[in-house]
């Protein structure tokens, strides 16, 4: 089974019993689950494809309390993983997030490393880690009592050959 096949019925899985845990669960348990489409800005990147498979999990790790001051007003932070992927190309952020929310309505800022695989030549891969940051907007609804939600985001890296803006919608359990 091909790497891509492979995260395909992966996030199709996780999607599948992200949809079921609501109804099993009467406590949310912080952890989101999204997939979507990644556009890298670079030339070289887009080589590979203008279209990328983008899929991501997030796991909230707590609420921070200075924001308790404005009433619809909140904010957490969390841990984040996601996966770019397009032929030879693949990056992999994992950051710890800043998260605030007013209403339904959030943003997002991040930073961590980003491990990345580009091919360079037909016989040379180059595989390492850089640094990686994120900063984005998000608006969260309810579909069937199911808590879910789109976003974009910019997706940055100390490699500019993995940079880009990625649309995710997702769900929350």
């Amino acid at each position: 089974m091909s790497f891509r096949t492979f995260s395909f019925v992966s996030a199709a899985a996780l999607v599948a019993a992200a949809a079921t845990a609501p109804a099993q669960q009467t406590k949310p348990v912080g952890l989101s689950v999204r997939i979507g489409l990644f556009w890298p800005s670079s030339e070289r990147a887009k080589s590979a494809g203008k279209n990328w498979f983008a899929f991501g999990v997030e796991y909230k790790l707590g609420d921070l309390k200075f924001s308790s001051r404005s009433p619809g007003f909140s904010s957490s932070y969390s841990i984040s993983a996601d996966l770019f992927s397009k032929g030879d190309f693949r990056n992999t952020p994992v950051l710890v997030n800043y998260i605030g929310r007013k209403d339904n309505l959030y943003y997002t800022a991040g930073a961590g490393i980003g491990f990345t695989r580009i091919r360079e030549t037909a016989s040379e891969v180059e595989t390492h880690t850089e640094f990686a940051y994120q900063i984005g907007v998000g608006y969260e609804f309810l579909s069937q009592n199911l808590p879910l939600f789109a976003e974009v985001k910019y997706i940055g890296s100390s490699d500019s050959r993995l940079a880009g803006f990625v649309a995710f919608v997702g769900v929350r359990f």
